[in-house]
């Protein structure tokens, strides 16, 4: 367990905890998810971007990838932090129950 929360509350631990993953999974329903979505149609041979049969531009392809990219990284780093807290959760129980 991390020592700067160790010696915080498992109550105030467990509402980080559950903060954390609300935000993660709004982070994905709300802008992962279909910012994927929209690299999947854009990248797709029929994509409905392809205007007028030329392809899809590769600086489109690219700053959707970086995009995407972002996202992947913020999405990292709460499941890091969440992570963290639900491992803070797992050893105050375990020192609370003696296993």
């Amino acid at each position: 367990m991390s020592d700067s929360l160790k010696d915080v509350p498992l109550r105030d631990v467990c509402k980080e905890a559950e903060r954390l993953t609300r935000e993660v999974i709004d982070h994905f329903d709300r802008n992962l998810i279909p910012r994927t979505s929209e690299l999947h149609e854009l990248v797709r041979p029929d994509s409905p971007f392809d205007e007028g049969g030329a392809g899809v531009k590769d600086i489109t392809v690219r700053n959707q990838v970086m995009t995407l990219l972002e996202s992947q990284q913020f999405a990292e780093d709460f499941f890091v932090s969440t992570r963290k807290y639900l491992e803070s959760v797992d050893s105050h129980l375990t020192e609370i129950t003696g296993n």
